[in-house]
C-alpha cells in the first residue's frame, strides 16, 4: 500500500488487491482513492492510470503501487511496475511494453504519472527506461520513485537483466541491481538509466526513494542496508553509505531490500530511514535514523524501546519539513497477541521522543482486536499525519481491507475519531 499527503491537505491512498485473476478487469494491480482529511471523498472509485486523451485505464496492467505527493508543487502521482499489455490502452508505450514489438511476449518495466490533486490527469504516464534498455533480456521492476524540486521525476528499477551488470556498468559479475532515471514531464530523459551502487555488485530495492529540496537519495540492500546521495541532475554526491557502519549498530542494518523498511526525504534538508532489525545485544526492535541531505548521520534511535517487542512486519515511517518524524509498525506484543496490530510513535526534530508509543485505531488495540493489523504506510506534511494499513477488525468485512487514520500533528491526536474503512 502507498499514502500521501497533498499541499492542500487531501490524502492519496494506493493499494494492490490479489483477490482476482491478475487477466481479468477486476483485478486492482494498483489503484488509488483520494479523500479529504474528514472522510469526504474527492476522488472515490479506485483509479489507476489515464491516457493522453485523459481517459482511465484499466488496473489490471500493473502491479506494487508507489504513491508520492510532490512536496514540491500541488500533485499527486502513482508508480508501480508494468506487468501487462498496459499499450492496449496507452499505444505510444506498445515498444517499450513488448520485447520485440510482439504483443505475445510483454516486458516489465516502472511507470509513474502525475495527477492534480483532484485527481486528473496532470501529464502522460512516464517510463523509467528506453525501449531499447528494455529490450535486453529480464525484467525491470519498479523499486520506487518520486518528484525533485527541479520539476523532474526520478524512477528507479530494480533490473532484474543480470547481465547488465557486467555489460552495461562493468562490474565484476551479473546480478540483480538498482537504477535509475530522470525524466522530464514530455518523457524525455534528464539521466538516462543509472547504476546506484558505487561499487558495482549486485543489490536489491523494494522502496528507497526520497527528496530534498537539491537532490535525492536512494536506499537497497547489498549484504545489509545502503544509502547514497544524488543531486538533482543524477550526479552522486556521496559513495555507499553502509547504515551499520554510519550508526555503529547492526541494527540500523536491516530491513533486507525494503520490505522491512521506510525511507523518505522531507523536501528541504533531511531524511527518514525505517527498518526492522536486531541490534548487537540481539534485541528485536524498529529501528530509527535520520540523514541530513549531505548522508551524515543526524540522530539515531530504537522507536520501539518503550514497549514489548517481538518481530515487526512491514514498517515505514514519515519526516515532515521541520523534522518532526512518525515510526509506524505492526507487531505482537513478544508473541501475547494471537495477531499483530499496529503501533506509532513520534519524535522531535532532535531525535527524542515526542510521545510514547501508541495504538494507531481505537479497533485494533489488545483489548478490541478481533483480528490483524499488519503492514502500516506513513506521511507527514505540515500539521497533518496520515496512516494507512491492512485491517481485519471491522467487524463488517471477513477479509483484509483498507484502513486510514489522520492524526493532528504533532500531538497524535486523532481528529474527533475519524477512522476510514
Amino acid at each position: 500500500m502507498g499514502i500521501g499527503i497533498g499541499s492542500g491537505g487531501n490524502i492519496i491512498i494506493g493499494w494492490e488487491d490479489d483477490s482476482d485473476d491478475s487477466t481479468s478487469p477486476s483485478f486492482l494491480g494498483a489503484v488509488w482513492v483520494i479523500y479529504k482529511q474528514d472522510g469526504t471523498p474527492v476522488s472515490a472509485y479506485p483509479r489507476a492510470y489515464f491516457t493522453r486523451t485523459g481517459e482511465p485505464t484499466g488496473p489490471q496492467y500493473t502491479c506494487v503501487p508507489k504513491i508520492k505527493a510532490n512536496l514540491f508543487g500541488a500533485e499527486f502521482g502513482l508508480g508501480s511496475w508494468v506487468e501487462g499489455l498496459l499499450a492496449e490502452e496507452i499505444p505510444e508505450l506498445y515498444d517499450v511494453n513488448t520485447i520485440g514489438g510482439d504483443a505475445n511476449a510483454v516486458e516489465i518495466f516502472p511507470v509513474a504519472q502525475p495527477f492534480n490533486e483532484d485527481g486528473t490527469p496532470e501529464g502522460p504516464v512516464l517510463t523509467g527506461v528506453s525501449d531499447a534498455y528494455a529490450e535486453r533480456p529480464g525484467h525491470i521492476r519498479i523499486s520506487d520513485w518520486d518528484y525533485l524540486s527541479n520539476g523532474h521525476i526520478v524512477i528507479g528499477g530494480e533490473s532484474r537483466q543480470k547481465d547488465d551488470l557486467v555489460n552495461v556498468y562493468g562490474g565484476a559479475a551479473a546480478g540483480d541491481h538498482p537504477i535509475f532515471s530522470i525524466v522530464r514531464r514530455d518523457g524525455t530523459f534528464a539521466k538516462s538509466e543509472t547504476l546506484v551502487d558505487a561499487d558495482k555488485v549486485a543489490g536489491s530495492q523494494w522502496h528507497g526513494i526520497g527528496s530534498t529540496q537539491n537532490g535525492f537519495a536512494v536506499r537497497w540492500d547489498s549484504g545489509g542496508a545502503k544509502v547514497r546521495m544524488f543531486d538533482n541532475q543524477g550526479n552522486p554526491i556521496t559513495g555507499n553509505i553502509v547504515m551499520s557502519t554510519l550508526t555503529g549498530d547492526p541494527g540500523y542494518g536491516g530491513g533486507g531490500r525494503g520490505d522491512g523498511t521506510g525511507f523518505h526525504g522531507n523536501g528541504k534538508d533531511a531524511y527518514i530511514v525505517c527498518n526492522v532489525g536486531t541490534n548487537d545485544l540481539y534485541t528485536n526492535g524498529t529501528f530509527l535514523a535520520c540523514l541530513n541531505a549531505d548522508g551524515a548521520l543526524k540522530w539515531k534511535t530504537v522507536a520501539s524501546d518503550d514497549v514489548p517487542y517481538s518481530s515487526g512486519d512491514r514498517v515505514d515511517a514519515a519526516i515532515n519539513e521541520a523534522g518532526y518524524v512518525i515510526a509506524v509498525w505492526s507487531d505482537q506484543e513478544q508473541l501475547t497477541l494471537a495477531n499483530p496490530i499496529v503501533f506509532g510513535r513520534i519524535f522531535n526534530p532532535d531525535g527524542t521522543p515526542l510521545t510514547g508509543t501508541f495504538y494507531i485505531s481505537e479497533r485494533a488495540t489488545p483489548e478490541n482486536y478481533i483480528g490483524e493489523a499488519r503492514r502500516p504506510r506513513a506521511a507527514w506534511r505540515g500539521n497533518t499525519i496520515a496512516v494507512v494499513w491492512e485491517d481485519m477488525n471491522n467487524p463488517n468485512f471477513d477479509v483484509r481491507i483498507v484502513a486510514l487514520r489522520v492524526f493532528q500533528a504533532p500531538t497524535g491526536t486523532g481528529i474527533e475519531n475519524f477512522m476510514l474503512y
